[in-house]
């Protein structure tokens, strides 16, 4: 028998009795898929809860422009900016040594269908977004004069 043949035959014996799963049974893998398909659907439904939260307050604020509505806006907008970029972006420091510390960011885009919706919401809801800028420069303004 030549080494070729020995490697052959092996592999053919270990193909043969290695252990299948059962029908119902679940692999470590099938088990991590499901997992993960479970977060991302919830993910997808915090998002979109967000958005529906964005508009009612965005409503509000068009229609009662007080601080209580602000404030809610802010806070909903502030959620929905650190929820999808914890999902769809991931920074990366590039260098630093101790000769040269210096270090660059690398920021990659993980998510697109996330950063395509966030880009949609900021946009559609600039002009609330106007009002709000506005809102917080004037407490600004009046912090500073009480100060």
């Amino acid at each position: 028998m030549r080494i070729k043949e020995k490697v052959f035959s092996d592999i053919g014996s270990t193909a043969k009795t290695a252990p299948a799963l059962k029908n119902g049974a679940s692999s470590i893998f099938a088990s991590e898929l499901s997992k993960q398909e479970v977060e991302a659907s919830s993910y997808t439904q915090e998002v979109e809860e967000l958005r529906r939260d964005i508009e009612q307050a965005g409503d509000q604020l068009e229609k009662e422009p007080n601080l209580n509505n602000f404030q809610k806006f802010r806070n909903l907008l502030s959620r929905l900016a650190k929820r999808i970029s914890a999902e769809a972006y991931r920074l990366e420091k590039v260098g630093g040594t101790p000769q040269n510390p210096r270090y660059y960011e690398v920021i990659t885009v993980i998510d697109k269908e996330a950063d395509k919706l966030y880009n949609l919401i900021v946009n559609e809801h600039r002009d609330r977004m106007a009002i709000t800028a506005k809102v917080i420069g004037i407490k600004g303004l009046v912090v500073d004069l009480i100060t």
